[in-house]
């Protein structure tokens, strides 16, 4: 049940933001990534528009909120999620970079299976019995 603080404590331990999909109009329960407009690695400025969302109504920009790196990009072009779930990762040190792409491919995925997390630990019990 507290398998969030499990994911919390695997986060890198520097300066990094998680930009989450924006709820572009009251009724959008997801939106689906039309294009980015940086490409990971790419400085970004707060204020800068850094992809395009599809919401349930229209197409729409979104800007970054802070100075820093596109340091991994969690939901591809084409790829939908729920808003409120991570689609990107900001690093404020180019340096840190490699390690947020690595902490990424932990997120990918994370938003389904978040639904579905009490059902995974129970799945991973059996297994981890069943060799003993």
């Amino acid at each position: 049940k507290k398998c969030l603080f499990v994911i919390a404590t695997a986060a890198p331990d520097f300066e990094f933001s998680q930009i989450d999909m924006p709820a572009l109009s009251s009724t959008m329960k997801e939106g689906k990534v039309v294009s980015w407009l940086k490409a990971e690695g790419d400085p970004i400025s707060a204020g800068e528009a850094i992809m395009v969302v599809e919401s349930d109504k229209a197409d729409m920009d979104v800007e970054a909120f802070e100075d820093g790196f596109l340091a991994a990009i969690i939901t591809g072009e084409g790829d939908s999620g729920a808003v409120g779930a991570p689609v990107a990762l900001i690093a404020a040190e180019e340096g840190d970079i490699p390690a947020l792409q690595a902490y990424a491919a932990t997120l990918s995925g994370a938003p389904a299976p978040a639904a579905a997390a009490p059902a995974a630990p129970a799945a991973a019990a059996p297994k981890a019995a069943a060799p003993k």
